[in-house]
C-alpha cells in the first residue's frame, strides 16, 4: 500500500506500543532532539495547537462543474471536490472564513477527476492501463490573504514551481491575520481543470475577532451491537451550540482511550446522530469518551462505560 501515515507513538505503563491517532491529519509539531528535551512519547494524547477554520466556511469561485461546487473543497470529504470549468488560469476559489482569523497553515489537497490524456501503447480490455510516464510535471498557483476582501496579499507564490506537490503545505507559524484566502493561477499536471479536494485553513481566533463560545461538552451513550462492533448515539445539539466535529474516543480503560473516530458535524447530523464503530475486540470491556470541538479548541467529555451486547433469551 502506498499511502504512508506518520504519527507520534510511545509505550504505556504496561509496556503496550501506541500511536496517537488523534487530529492525526492535522499539523502538529515534533518534538525536539537533544539533553533536556521531551521524550517522543510525551507528545502523546495532547489538543492540537491550532485549530481547523475552514470547515463549513462559505466559499465561492470563477467556476464549476455541476456536482463539483466551491463548498466541496470545504467538507472535509476526500471524495468530493471544487472542479473549475476549463483549465485556464484564470480560475479561481475564494474562501470566507467568515470573520478574521489567526491563520498559521494552509493544506491544499489537489484531486483527479476524469483525466483527459493520451495513454500510450494498447490497452486490453478489462485491464487498467499502466506506464510509465517519464515527463515531468508541475503544479503551479498563488495563495493570497485579504482581511476585507478586497485588498489581497501574495501568502504564497508557486506559480513558477518545478515541483509537482498534488498535497502543499504552507506554514506561517508567527501568524497571519486573514479572513479572505484566494487561491488563484493554478495549474496541474496534463492542463486538466484545477481540481481541489481540501482548501484546508488551520489557526487560531484572532483577539480582534468577535469571540468564539468553545463547543460545549454532549450526552452520549455506547452500546455493544455485537461482540465487535458498538453504536455510539449522541445528543443532538441545539441551535445555539457552535460544534464542528465529534471525536469519539474509546480503549479498554478510562485512561486508556488509544482508539478514535472523528466524525464531522455535518456528517454526524445525516447518520442521526449515531455512530457505528467497529474492529473491537471480542470479550474486552471498552470506555468511550466524546469530545467536541470547533475552532476556540477541543472539550473533553466525561467517560462512560461501553454497555455490553443484549442477548435475548
Amino acid at each position: 500500500e502506498r499511502r504512508v501515515g506518520i504519527w507520534p507513538a510511545g509505550f504505556t505503563a504496561e509496556g503496550d506500543l501506541v500511536t496517537d491517532q488523534r487530529y492525526g491529519d492535522w499539523p502538529m509539531r515534533l518534538p525536539e532532539k537533544g539533553p533536556g528535551k521531551k521524550r517522543s512519547d510525551e507528545r502523546l494524547w495532547q489538543d492540537p495547537e491550532w485549530m481547523l477554520l475552514s470547515y463549513g466556511k462559505t466559499a465561492t469561485a470563477s467556476s464549476w462543474e455541476e456536482g463539483n461546487e466551491p463548498a466541496k473543497a470545504l467538507d472535509e470529504n476526500v471524495q468530493t471536490w471544487w472542479k473549475a470549468a476549463s483549465n485556464s488560469r484564470d480560475e479561481w476559489l475564494l474562501l470566507d472564513l467568515g470573520d478574521v482569523f489567526d491563520v498559521r497553515g494552509v493544506q491544499i489537497n489537489f484531486a483527479d477527476d476524469k483525466l483527459d490524456i493520451p495513454v500510450p501503447g494498447k490497452i486490453h480490455p478489462g485491464t487498467q492501463a499502466r506506464y510509465i510516464d517519464e515527463h515531468i510535471y508541475q503544479t503551479q498557483w498563488i495563495l493570497s490573504t485579504s482581511v476585507d476582501g478586497e485588498t489581497f496579499e501574495i501568502l504564497e507564490d508557486k506559480s513558477l514551481a518545478t515541483t509537482d506537490l498534488s498535497h502543499d503545505l504552507v506554514i506561517r507559524e508567527e501568524g497571519i491575520k486573514a479572513r479572505y484566502l484566494r487561491l488563484w493561477h493554478i495549474r496541474v499536471p496534463y492542463d486538466q481543470p484545477a481540481t481541489v479536494s481540501g482548501l484546508r485553513v488551520f489557526g487560531l481566533p484572532a483577539e480582534e475577532a468577535a469571540p468564539i463560545p468553545k463547543a460545549p461538552v454532549v450526552s452520549f451513550t455506547a452500546a455493544k451491537t455485537s461482540e465487535i462492533d458498538m453504536e455510539v448515539k449522541i445528543e443532538a445539539p441545539s441551535d445555539e451550540d457552535h460544534i464542528l466535529g465529534y471525536n469519539i474516543l474509546f480503549g479498554y480503560g478510562p485512561e486508556a482511550l488509544y482508539h478514535n473516530h472523528m466524525v464531522m458535524a455535518e456528517e454526524m447530523k445525516a447518520l442521526g446522530y449515531t455512530k457505528r464503530i467497529g474492529a473491537l475486540v471480542a470479550g474486552s470491556e471498552y470506555y468511550v469518551r466524546v469530545d467536541t470541538f470547533n475552532e476556540a479548541g477541543v472539550t473533553h467529555g466525561s467517560v462512560s462505560q461501553c454497555q455490553a451486547v443484549v442477548t435475548e433469551a
